[in-house]
């Protein structure tokens, strides 16, 4: 309790401290003639150059700038809290946070940056289908417990008039998932990139043997509900003979004011708060548990699954997480109308019953997954659909 206390205080001084708006970024040593600007977060420019890895983006944003100098930019970089900031218009490119509330003032931007390229960075899938999704979700779980929890994560933006100023859309997962294939609708070039997922994960041969098939680990970000943490809660209070580590944050009051009590009467069920990557925590789990299960509402790419795929868990999850599992994982199959504590059960209880033999090569299909989810994949495919975005206007 006291880690997760501290965690919230340095996330909040982060917040507090962090600039704003840096301006003439340039790690090349040579003279730059373009000029880009990008929308994003700047936290990560408090932590040492991009070493920490509490999320991938306080990673990717440093990558994302030495790319841009690489393709001839000089980079200033607003936040996405910043307010009242009027760029001039002498940007060549534009790149700005899009998918979410975090975007709000893309448009903006867009708007009075008329000389340039202007990219819509996507991160999450299409506003209005996630938020239609994300309501979803939360009315289901009210449903089910006769509650009236407040909705989180649902977008409120509209996206229609961001992609009217795109000349692109950079989606983030691969080309056929479902956050890029969710802004087809909106007939702009579309591009894709992978996240990069921390170095500091570790696969053992070993814990092929230390591992335990009824073992599973749910790995998640705020908003549990959103992201499908109650479905897997709900599934192992019904089965004791399965075990469930649960990570993330407790940012969900309405969560843990329902599902706190179960939780805390399932001696299967352990809630372990946030647990750091690559930490000695994060790899005890990793050598015990077999699976990492996830069923959420809507995902760009859930880099917390491919984060437990790096670390050889095979993934039990839904389309709409946003990672492609056809060769290494098992679908959680759910229906319109359907019960998706059934839907999310079905899933577990086939992993749960794999052969050894069976489990070992999904192991190995899903680190051969994973590989798509490194800083290298980040790098070239970012590069790669930044080369093609660029000539859009030559």
């Amino acid at each position: 309790m006291q880690l997760i206390i501290f965690q919230k205080i340095m996330r909040r001084l982060t917040e507090i401290t962090r600039p704003l708006l840096i301006r003439n970024l340039n790690y090349s040593n040579k003279i730059l003639n373009k000029k880009a600007l990008l929308y994003y977060k700047t936290g990560g420019f408090l932590k040492g150059g991009g070493s920490s890895y509490a999320h991938t983006n306080e990673w990717e944003i440093y990558k994302m700038v030495s790319i841009l100098n690489h393709l001839g930019y000089c980079v200033d970089v607003v936040d996405r809290n910043k307010k009242n900031f009027n760029p001039k218009n002498v940007y060549d490119l534009f790149i700005g946070l899009a998918a979410g509330d975090s975007g709000k003032y893309y448009k903006k931007y867009a708007t009075l940056l008329s000389k340039a390229t202007k990219v819509a960075l996507c991160a999450g899938p299409e506003p209005t289908l996630s938020a239609k999704l994300v309501k979803e979700q939360y009315s289901r779980f009210n449903s089910r417990h006769g509650v009236n929890v407040e909705t989180m994560r649902a977008p409120t933006i509209d996206f229609n008039s961001f992609a009217s100023e795109s000349d692109a859309i950079l989606a983030i997962g691969e080309s056929d998932t479902f956050c890029p294939e969710s802004y087809r609708i909106h007939n702009k070039p579309l591009y894709t990139y992978y996240p990069g997922c921390s170095p500091k994960i570790n696969f053992f041969q070993n814990w092929l043997q230390t591992r335990d098939i009824n073992k599973f680990i749910c790995f998640a970000g705020n908003g549990f509900i959103c992201k499908g943490v109650d479905l897997v809660v709900e599934v192992f209070s019904r089965h004791p003979e399965l075990s469930l580590h649960v990570c993330g944050p407790d940012d969900e009051k309405g969560f843990f004011e329902v599902l706190g009590p179960t939780i805390s009467s399932c001696n299967n069920i352990t809630y372990e708060g946030f647990v750091q990557v690559g930490s000695k925590r994060f790899e005890e789990l990793a050598s015990s548990c077999s699976f990492v299960v996830f069923n959420s509402s809507a995902e760009g790419c859930a880099t917390s699954v491919a984060t437990m795929m790096s670390a050889g868990l095979v993934p039990v999850l839904n389309y709409e997480t946003g990672i492609n599992i056809d060769d290494c994982g098992i679908y959680i199959q759910n229906i319109d109308n359907h019960d998706r504590v059934d839907t999310t059960e079905n899933a577990v209880l086939k992993a749960s019953s794999l052969s050894k033999k069976d489990y070992a090569k999904l192991v190995s299909s899903t680190l051969k997954e994973s590989e798509k989810y490194t800083q290298e994949s980040f790098e070239k495919s970012i590069e790669l659909s930044l080369k093609e975005i660029i000539k859009i206007k030559l």
